[in-house]
């Protein structure tokens, strides 16, 4: 089995538990998921099984969209409602439109703060593993990319919002910097991640459905393949070059049934069939069109 589930991870489930769960459901080893969810959030987790794990880095450079509910009025180690709290302050109870200014004030690419309790490595260590010892209160700040925020519903001292961003941005960070602007603190108390790059909310599929689909045999109607889930091209070569691009070898123009058009940076290579082989990226002006980024077979 080769592609992308798109799963709906459920509440209280950790990202790896879902790869963990593909894995026995597939049987495949190669498996891993399109960006972590925290185990308080859910919605969108797309998970490659197979040779579509070699696109992973590729597919989660996309966007992706949230809707979030937060709270007002104290702060938590974990910037969630899930963590210690650190501080409060009731007094100040900022109106609608202070709080959508705010957040309006993050689109763009602002340098926020990137949770201790979060999954990046700091001297190659997960700095979770270092916040539950007590070793750091933040991992460093970064430049996140934030296309849009749209307050969506409001009353103090509770609030949601739907927001755009690019890979890399924590959801939390900009809801714990929000508070910290608005002198009151912010939590982030749920969260939905209904878009992740090619695939949505609507479509998606929860564990128990998969396990279904699976005992009626149908299981392999669930993947979408890494084509349709990239968007990229397929360039057919002829069957006397397979034998040459199985090997890593970036044929000639005359190797071509189908060239690539130049449309697009990457593409995929294919024999005859339409079985996929490689990869690669396209190289203008060159009597190679296309350079093999990493094979398929």
């Amino acid at each position: 089995m080769n592609g992308v589930l798109n799963i709906y991870k459920e509440k209280g489930l950790t990202s790896f538990a879902v790869v963990k769960a593909v894995r026995r459901l597939t049987g495949v080893k190669k498996c891993g998921h399109l960006g972590t969810l925290d185990p308080m959030a859910e919605g969108v987790l797309p998970v490659c099984v197979g040779y579509a794990t070699k696109l992973v880095d590729y597919m989660m450079a996309t966007d992706k969209e949230y809707v979030a509910r937060f709270e007002l009025g104290y702060s938590t180690d974990s910037y969630d409602s899930t963590g210690a709290v650190i501080d409060r302050n009731n007094d100040i109870k900022p109106s609608k439109e202070e709080v959508d200014k705010v957040f309006q004030s993050f689109v763009g690419e602002p340098e926020l703060i990137i949770p201790a309790f979060s999954a990046v490595k700091i001297g190659g260590k997960r700095a979770y593993d270092l916040a539950r010892k007590g070793e750091i209160e933040d991992a460093g700040r970064r430049t996140m990319k934030i296309n849009d925020i749209s307050l969506m519903d409001y009353e103090y001292p509770e609030g949601m919002f739907r927001m755009s961003c690019y890979k890399g941005t924590y959801v939390r960070s900009v809801i714990h910097e929000a508070g910290l602007k608005l002198g009151c603190y912010g939590v982030m108390s749920g969260l939905i991640r209904t878009v992740s790059g090619a695939f949505k909310h609507k479509g998606s599929y929860k564990l128990s459905h998969l396990e279904d689909m699976k005992e009626k045999g149908e299981l392999e109607n669930a993947f979408t393949s890494v084509v349709d889930a990239t968007g990229w091209p397929v360039a057919v070569i002829h069957e006397d070059a397979v034998r040459l691009v199985k090997n890593g070898v970036s044929v000639k123009r005359h190797n071509y049934i189908q060239l690539p058009d130049g449309k697009s940076d990457m593409y995929f290579m294919a024999d005859p069939e339409g079985k996929l082989l490689a990869f690669a990226e396209y190289a203008q002006g060159d009597q190679s069109p296309l350079k093999i980024v990493k094979l398929l077979v």
